[in-house]
């Protein structure tokens, strides 16, 4: 799912914590690897900026580990073990999407 600012480029990214696959046996880890790799080329460190701070919060089984970067805001969403649950958000932070219209 993608939100678009007020100037059509992406604001908000949601996608699931593992990548989609049809295969028979499926890593839980290799598919989370694939989805950060993935965003990886959606939005390159150079796209990102500088990391500003890590941040991880834990309320009973819901899990929220976030890094915050001068352009960018990457955040997923776990819960419990069940990480075909889990999302990841990127969150742009250009003007556009600052503004009223925008995410």
């Amino acid at each position: 799912m993608v939100d678009y600012g007020a100037g059509n480029q992406a604001c908000r990214m949601e996608v699931p914590a593992l990548m989609p696959t049809d295969e028979k046996v499926q890593n839980s880890a290799v598919m989370k690897q694939r989805m950060y790799d993935f965003l990886a080329e959606v939005a390159p460190a150079s796209m990102r900026g500088k990391e500003l701070g890590r941040m991880a919060q834990q309320m009973g089984t819901i899990s929220l580990m976030s890094v915050d970067y001068e352009h960018v805001k990457v955040s997923e969403l776990q819960v419990g073990n069940q990480h075909d649950r889990g999302t990841i958000t990127v969150r742009f932070k250009s003007y556009d999407c600052q503004r009223p219209g925008g995410e």
